[in-house]
């Protein structure tokens, strides 16, 4: 091949190096990017031939980028050709040569347009041609490009795109902890240091104006307080070079939390002992059982027994020397955590009073009871047609008025708040004195609510209707749990109007304890989401998902890998249209399986998606592990009983839930093991309130877990109420005497 002029290296500051290239680049697409730096005066004099292309055509910035597309051209096309080390060659003066056709050390409109011809060149940007360089680059302006003309155009790029990795850096593996800041180096190096993009699921994290996602200017990214969504994959590339990429695979790891019942028990000699535990953390850690520091005799026949992956410890035919500290430990790369269960073990044991007990609220026509679970016990009443304390207010009315619930829910397990549609407000009952404590009002219709932990918070979704339609308005109780006189706000307004909403969609309480920052809101027929910021109660960004179809019915989060999962269905007809499965960080859609229908349900501990498909011929529950690169099918029960609701009760042997289901039409609940796909009925339950009494949405039959080592389940009948034992899958007892027991929310009392 010809070779053009050799300037000398240290004389010529502007001769761009290419150097060890471990991927061959291809040129970039024509995008919108930043202007770069250009000085359109030294140009301004159009000499009065037409060599010169109208610049009108190709804009300076499509010029900038079809410089540095030409450069990515030709080190793939000419320096394979060559064969000297790229190292060593100029590629700039490669071009020139290749492209001085009749060797006369300038570049004419004729050897441009030809060799532009030949090679297509004019695909490389919008609009411009390689004929461009005589209308922007012939400073002299005698109508040809001189070698230093030449070089001095390929000076002016902001950045070079030909640009190297290291084949041992294309995947960089790195870990953290939960809390934990991490700075991401990028490797992508070139000649000068090119500017560089990140990227999580093809976003531009850049442009994600998230506080804890900071991309700096020496192109590193920062990652502060780093939380479980934040595991995953992030790439980085040149600013005009999106082929050769690095990834980081960041894992995220937490402190395991361990929690043991009893705290303490006294046995005498010969009887048994039990003692309980549960496991949280990231990865599932190793759990193990010691007494006293150490590692129990597990050879020692008939005294220990472990059942399933150490959730509970049996210990038979217990002696004097049994009495000790046991310890249940869990052991992962994010540490070691132990609590501690003590046996006594006397002639005379003292008897032990459990630390805490197990209390539940149902909310039915005629007011509000409260029960204790294992004995079923009565422990106060609030009638309908009570006085609230320090109002001339009835709870509900006057004799013969109906009480009408909108949702209960749980805040802080110091208050439950309860909706009253009908009576345009949310009552605050106190757990410890049982009695209504405060009175909030709202605007018409409220129904929904949801608890905010850490940032202390009550949303209620307003229908302002008794009809489910898409003009439901949002307020915001702000210190719910303190002791105090509540009022709702709005959030912020839109164009100065309060936005009127179809669907609030809010992460719920997890095992995991993460703090999610966003909810999401969705209006009718409009296949999208707005992103919610929780803490300052606004719009932060809207979600196109017209490409996939969705307008969102239900939606649910998973605090492991930051997964959203949503129902989707069609504008208007409400056809289904699968699940989609989407990234909280980046608000990318990550998969859709359009052929997954019905309402996800996400266990507490967030390693299980159930989805409840109504279909014409009966229910499937459709099994799913979240992992991290997605939700993993496991198994479908197809089943003939209509559910009405679902809940997830801790699991006997594997830190994890099971799945418990009431039905619409019969006296049975189904039992589902989550990990091995058992099922299981469980009869005699009564029969469920006509599903035509059923209000504001809510199932006719719900069902309620007590939570970790609650052991029971409240499920109500049309006249009653059953007690069901988790532990042994039986009915515990039947209240009756109540009518159209509605709502149950449970509460824990501390004893000690």
């Amino acid at each position: 091949m010809k070779q053009g002029p050799q300037p000398d290296k240290s004389e010529d500051p502007s001769v761009l190096e290419v150097t060890s290239l471990s991927a061959v680049p291809t040129a970039v697409h024509n995008e919108t990017l930043t202007p770069l730096p250009y000085n359109p005066e030294e140009n301004e004099a159009e000499p009065e031939t037409d060599i010169y292309y109208d610049k009108d055509d190709c804009t300076i910035q499509e010029y900038e980028i079809m410089k540095d597309n030409l450069l990515l051209y030709n080190h793939a096309k000419l320096m394979a050709e060559d064969n000297h080390s790229s190292g060593k060659e100029y590629l700039v003066s490669i071009m020139f040569s290749h492209y001085d056709q009749n060797n006369n050390g300038a570049l004419e409109r004729e050897e441009l347009e030809q060799i532009a011809g030949r090679e297509h060149l004019n695909q490389l940007a919008k609009g411009c041609s390689l004929g461009h360089m005589l209308s922007f680059d012939d400073t002299d302006k005698d109508g040809r490009l001189n070698i230093n003309e030449f070089y001095m155009a390929f000076s002016k790029l902001y950045s070079v795109s030909v640009v190297s990795l290291d084949k041992a850096l294309e995947v960089n593996h790195l870990s953290a902890r939960v809390g934990d800041n991490v700075e991401i180096k990028c490797d992508v190096t070139g000649t000068p240091p090119p500017p560089i993009v990140w990227r999580r699921n093809e976003a531009d994290l850049a442009a994600l104006n998230e506080d804890e996602v900071r991309v700096f200017n020496d192109g590193s990214l920062y990652l502060t307080r780093i939380q479980l969504i934040h595991a995953g994959n992030y790439t980085c590339h040149a600013q005009r070079n999106k082929d050769v990429v690095q990834t980081h695979v960041l894992t995220v790891h937490t402190i395991p939390e361990v929690k043991v019942t009893p705290r303490i028990q006294s046995q005498r000699p010969g009887k048994e002992a039990s003692m309980f535990c549960h496991v949280i953390g990231e990865p599932f850690p190793k759990v193990e059982w010691l007494k006293n520091d150490e590692p129990l005799k597990l050879d020692v026949p008939h005294k220990y027994k472990i059942i399933g992956n150490g959730t509970e410890l049996q210990l038979h035919k217990i002696a004097y020397a049994d009495t000790g500290a046991y310890m249940c430990q869990a052991t992962s790369v994010g540490g070691m955590t132990r609590d501690i269960s003590s046996l006594v073990v006397q002639e005379d044991p003292t008897p032990t009073a459990p630390n805490e007990e197990r209390r539940f609220f149902s909310f039915h026509d005629w007011g509000v009871s409260v029960y204790e679970p294992m004995a079923c016990r009565l422990y106060h009443q609030i009638q309908a047609t009570d006085i609230i304390p320090g109002t001339q207010e009835y709870v509900c009315g006057d004799k013969g008025v109906n009480c009408s619930w909108g949702h209960a829910i749980n805040v802080a397990n110091r208050y439950v708040y309860v909706a009253q549609p009908h009576k345009d407000r949310v009552l605050v009952i106190s757990k410890i004195q049982m009695v209504v404590v405060d009175v909030v009002v709202t605007d018409k219709y409220p129904v929904e609510l949801h608890y905010v932990p850490h940032l202390d918070q009550v949303w209620v979704l307003n229908w302002r209707s008794e009809h489910n339609q898409g003009i439901k308005t949002i307020q915001i109780i702000r210190d719910a749990a303190q002791k105090r006189k509540h009022h709702t706000v709005h959030p912020e307004p839109i164009d100065g109007q309060f936005d009127l909403v179809q669907g609030l969609f809010m992460p719920p309480i997890q095992d995991m304890t993460h703090m999610f920052k966003y909810g999401y809101v969705t209006h009718t027929n409009q296949r999208g989401l707005y992103k919610l910021d929780l803490a300052n109660m606004r719009y932060t960004r809207s979600i196109d998902l017209t490409p996939f179809n969705c307008v969102p019915r239900q939606i649910q989060f998973s605090a492991l890998y930051g997964f959203v999962i949503m129902e989707c269905e069609e504008p208007v007809t409400g056809r289904p249209t699968g699940q989609i499965l989407l990234d909280y960080l980046t608000d990318t859609v990550l998969t859709q399986k359009t052929g997954l229908f019905g309402h996800p349900h996400v266990s507490p501990n967030s390693r299980s998606v159930v989805t409840l498909d109504r279909g014409h011929d009966g229910v499937t529950l459709v099994v799913q592990e979240v992992t991290e690169s997605g939700l993993k099918f496991l198994f479908d029960v197809k089943t003939t009983l209509n559910i009405s609701d679902i809940t997830f009760y801790p699991s006997q042997t594997t830190h994890g839930y099971d799945l418990y289901a009431s039905a619409t039409d019969k006296e049975d609940i189904l039992f589902l093991n989550l990990v091995t796909g058992k099922v299981e009925m469980i009869t005699g339950v009564g029969k469920a309130m006509p599903p035509t009494l059923a209000q504001w949405d809510t199932p006719n039959r719900p069902i309620a877990a007590s939570g970790v080592f609650g052991h029971y389940m409240v499920t109500p009948a049309n006249e009653a109420l059953f007690v069901v034992n988790g532990e042994t899958r039986t009915v515990n007892c039947e209240i009756g005497g109540l009518v159209h027991p509605r709502t149950v929310v449970w509460v824990t009392m501390q004893l000690q």
